[in-house]
């Protein structure tokens, strides 16, 4: 539907998604299902755990209600039920998704309507309009209603918490199966998915389309090629719409890909145009048509299906980004690759930009750290190191001393320990020791692992003992050294006590143990 769209505003101009006959928002009570987002079939509905929370905040006038969970766990058909049973009345402001358009528009589109009561809808919120929510202000009668995954609301691109009610959504029980037959939905007796999605959405149509539904080659390439297009880009919640001059080239180089085609082929223009009727038919893709703002979105069913089947995002939309999207847009594509775990396109986009969280330039230095990339790693921990991590410090130490620079190791480790941090601090100290220890100085080795000792960190004086007790038994004090694991084993610090434990075995089994 093209809908309606504000007069007197700067554009873009939000678009709406449900609208009455004569094109303007409709009462709450007279939209579908479909056009709140939820996928079909739309069968009965079975009360979830979640309806009690919502029940409550409801009834309280809860201004803003976010409801989040994994894909496809019945977030938007159970926030759907609950404000329609309670808001049924409410002038509904459903827009379609467009980043570009602040929430504080959408807010004042609403509140056109607050006198008699309305509701904004915000159904599989992306980041940026996540992220104004928690500096949002509602007016009076206006509800804000929220459905959202729940890995976004522990996201970079989310830099404080949210100051609504928040109501997870979580996997199906025994119990709410159970009544899913008893309303005559289909259900296998050995149904093992803990999703209602999963269980009623039909995924069939959605996965044969992704990898090709046609036996003509060319036209599955063309097919295949928009869908990819669509879903990386849903997947990737850039802080952009997809356009058609985007598309377009994407399309392109999607489509070379599949085909195997030299950068410079040619790509028909009719072949896309064919293949963008085929996916509006099926339901796969919706196209927005207003004035001066004209933009493409994929159904998140393709989303779900390919994180289901772990389908890589594709090589051209990383090229796409790295040479078309300016820094606001590279850094927040980054940071979404960084949650969803990939760690080497986040480091690529983020790396020449500025305001790249502390935490993220960590876990990045630490990965590649993991995976013998050094000098990967070492770039990252220094860009860490000049935010102040000390965590960051101590890892660095630890990376040089393993490349074999005893005096970088000994710079970073003593910057740790100047760093005041309780935990890096007696961290460091431990790496000192045991840097004295393999250069052949056995009192400085011990005097850092005591000092660790007496650190206010439990666990790295939990790991100092057990240090003590390796410096000890090196030098032949047998007794000493099983003195220091006996302590260190009854410290229930988990990798201490594993480690003791092993130790103080081995002691037992040497020959002259008695």
């Amino acid at each position: 539907m093209a809908g309606w769209s504000l007069t007197g505003r700067s554009n873009p101009k939000p678009v709406l998604k449900a609208a009455d006959e004569r094109g303007r928002p409709p009462r709450l009570a007279d939209v579908s299902l479909g056009e709140l987002g939820v996928h079909a079939p739309h069968g009965t509905y079975v009360q979830r755990e979640a309806d009690t929370a919502l029940e409550k905040l409801f009834a309280d006038d809860a201004q803003l209600v976010v409801v989040h969970g994994k894909r496809l766990v019945g977030a938007s058909r159970t926030l759907a039920e609950a404000a329609r049973k309670h808001l049924p009345d409410h002038t509904l402001f459903a827009f379609h998704p467009d980043p570009r358009v602040p929430l504080a528009d959408l807010i004042s589109a609403a509140k056109r309507a607050a006198k008699n009561g309305a509701v904004l809808w915000l159904d599989d919120v992306g980041s940026e309009l996540l992220a104004q929510l928690a500096t949002a202000e509602i007016p009076a009668g206006v509800r804000v209603l929220v459905t959202v995954r729940s890995a976004l609301l522990g996201g970079t691109r989310l830099p404080d918490p949210l100051p609504g009610a928040a109501v997870e959504i979580g996997s199906l029980t025994t119990a709410e199966i159970d009544a899913l037959r008893e309303a005559d939905h289909e259900i296998p007796a050995d149904a093992k998915a803990d999703r209602v999605g999963l269980l009623l959405v039909p995924l069939e149509p959605v996965q044969t389309a992704l990898t090709g539904d046609s036996e003509e080659r060319s036209i599955r390439f063309d097919r295949q090629a928009l869908l990819h297009v669509l879903t990386d880009w849903h997947r990737m919640d850039p802080p952009l719409v997809l356009t058609a001059k985007m598309l377009t080239a994407l399309y392109g180089d999607y489509r070379r890909e599949l085909a195997h085609l030299d950068g410079r082929a040619a790509v028909s223009t009719p072949g896309r145009e064919r293949a963008i009727e085929w996916a509006v038919e099926l339901g796969l893709l919706t196209e927005v048509f207003a004035k001066g703002n004209e933009y493409y979105y994929g159904s998140g069913l393709l989303s779900a299906v390919a994180d289901g089947q772990r389908r890589p995002v594709s090589g051209p939309f990383w090229r796409y980004v790295a040479g078309a999207f300016d820094a606001a847009a590279r850094r927040a594509t980054g940071l979404t690759a960084f949650d969803r775990g990939d760690y080497p396109h986040a480091r690529d986009l983020l790396d020449q930009l500025d305001d790249v969280p502390l935490n993220v330039k960590y876990v990045i230095a630490y990965r590649a750290h993991r995976g013998g990339s050094v000098a990967i790693a070492r770039r990252w921990y220094e860009k860490a190191i000049a935010d102040g991590s000390a965590p960051a410090m101590v890892d660095l130490g630890v990376l040089e001393a393993a490349e074999g620079k005893a005096e970088e190791a000994r710079r970073w480790f003593q910057a740790a320990v100047d760093s005041g941090d309780p935990a890096e601090s007696a961290r460091a100290m431990r790496g000192l020791g045991v840097l004295e220890k393999e250069q052949g100085n056995p009192e400085r080795a011990k005097q850092w692992f005591t000092d660790a000792l007496d650190s206010e960190d439990s666990v790295q004086a939990a790991n100092a003992m057990v240090d003590l007790g390796v410096l000890a038994e090196e030098q032949g004090e047998v007794e000493e050294a099983r003195s220091w694991y006996e302590k260190a084993a009854e410290t229930h610090q988990p990798a201490a006590v594993t480690v003791a434990g092993a130790n103080l075995r081995v002691l037992s089994d040497a020959p002259d143990s008695d």
